[in-house]
């Protein structure tokens, strides 16, 4: 199981670095974007991604 959530950490911030490397004035455009968005929305963005990660992590076998 540890093995899962450290491959699954380590892809994450080899895929964020990735495209702050290739497009950093994209990210912070986006970045400004999100302050507009509420709270409560992106909480529940948030929840939702989050359920989608643990899913994806459960059913790989890694």
């Amino acid at each position: 199981m540890i093995e899962k959530l450290l491959f699954a950490l380590g892809s994450v911030i080899a895929f964020e670095g990735f495209f702050l490397a290739i497009i950093p004035e994209r990210i912070k455009k986006t970045l400004s974007q999100i302050s507009i968005i509420s709270n409560k929305q992106l909480s529940r963005i948030g929840l939702v991604m989050m359920a989608i990660g643990i899913i994806i992590i459960g059913v790989t076998d890694i």
